[in-house]
């Protein structure tokens, strides 16, 4: 788990750099991403299903995000986007990409749906938690 933890971490920092993030955040964001993946990698120990899981963490990045914008007074994509990235399927979108190539229509078709649904479970547990009102997470009108 900790090899785990750090691997995300840096990970999410590496994209931090492509997104013009700010240094001084590159530790949060860090740890937004590689909290997002403990929070997956446990959820896929205890419910042994990976969609549930992506859902999980999902809505785990979108809440520590949504706190550190709020804490650090910064957008709350400059946390979520790279954040986020541990969780994208991209060896989902390889495979459907290569057997689409090689002419393995089933497959492709079997990973392509795959994949749209890992993509769709991530924005559907963003989405949970940024409907959420602004005063569960610290902020307040004036």
């Amino acid at each position: 788990m900790v090899t785990h933890f750090v691997l995300a971490f840096f990970a999410t920092t590496g994209f931090c750099l492509v997104f013009n993030v700010p240094r001084r955040e590159f530790a949060f964001c860090g740890m937004v991403g590689a909290l997002g993946w403990i929070v997956y990698q446990l959820a896929l120990l205890a419910t042994g299903g990976g969609i549930v899981s992506v859902f999980f963490a999902a809505m785990a990045i979108a809440y520590l995000s949504r706190v550190l914008s709020f804490w650090r007074k910064m957008p709350i994509n400059l946390f979520m986007i790279p954040g986020v990235i541990p969780l994208v399927p991209g060896v989902g979108i390889y495979y459907t990409m290569l057997y689409t190539i090689s002419g393995e229509n089933a497959a492709a078709l079997m990973r392509g749906i795959e994949t749209l649904m890992v993509a769709g479970v991530i924005s559907i547990g963003l989405l949970i938690v940024l409907s959420l009102p602004r005063g569960l997470f610290g902020g307040r009108r004036k």
